[in-house]
């Protein structure tokens, strides 16, 4: 029982922090490339048999689930957990330099309820990866599905994933080591009975990482 990830296509956000440039007022929109690697990758996933995309709230992620669907055909659905890990006052006070204000600065040193002005917590984010998880198990039985999410958010389900309960602040810099470009292709697999050596490895587990050879 496969579920299919993709980040969104490449937007003025990311065009602007790859330049060095202030957040524009329309970053949270695509840029002409960011549309031309959504209809890519809709084009990339003919015959793979999707039948629900699903997108976070960001503009971004709908506007990429919308050049998928064009290809195939399909609308989409919200959900308002699959956004992107918010960050700090301080860390968008100094965008583009940052400065050391972001989550993977201060969130491997601090507690789990812990968060900075305007962030969220590690729990926080954690929370609405496990809804994410619970609202899929439900649906992937029936329904081949796409959700269209965002960097930070891929990477913390990846972790909850492969750790499970015992994921935590301290694996985030290992996990972000882990690289993921503007429309790759994540895959996980719900599984059940499944054993290895012996040993029961029901539930969530990663089964591509980034696939991106349609760009």
């Amino acid at each position: 029982m496969i579920v299919y990830f993709t980040r969104h296509g490449e937007s003025l956000l990311n065009v602007a922090e790859r330049t060095g440039q202030p957040e524009p007022e329309d970053g949270d929109h695509l840029s002409e490339r960011g549309w031309e690697q959504a209809r890519g990758l809709g084009e990339r996933l003919k015959g793979e048999g999707i039948e629900r995309i699903i997108a976070s709230p960001y503009g971004r992620a709908q506007e990429t689930a919308q050049g998928i669907g064009e290809v195939l055909d399909l609308g989409y659905e919200v959900d308002e957990d699959l956004h992107e890990a918010v960050q700090s006052d301080a860390y968008r006070a100094v965008s583009p330099k940052f400065n050391g204000e972001g989550h993977i600065t201060w969130m491997p040193k601090s507690a789990p309820d812990h968060a900075e002005a305007g962030a969220e917590s590690f729990s926080d984010i954690l929370g609405r990866v496990s809804r994410v998880m619970e609202r899929l198990e439900e649906r992937v039985e029936s329904e081949r599905i796409l959700c269209v999410s965002h960097w930070g958010f891929i990477h913390y389900f990846t972790g909850a994933a492969l750790f499970r309960e015992a994921f935590s602040p301290e694996h985030l810099p290992a996990l972000y080591r882990m690289g993921h470009v503007n429309t790759g292709i994540t895959m996980f697999t719900q599984r059940r009975d499944y054993f290895i050596e012996g040993e029961r490895f029901d539930g969530w587990a990663l089964h591509t990482w980034n696939d991106q050879a349609h760009l």
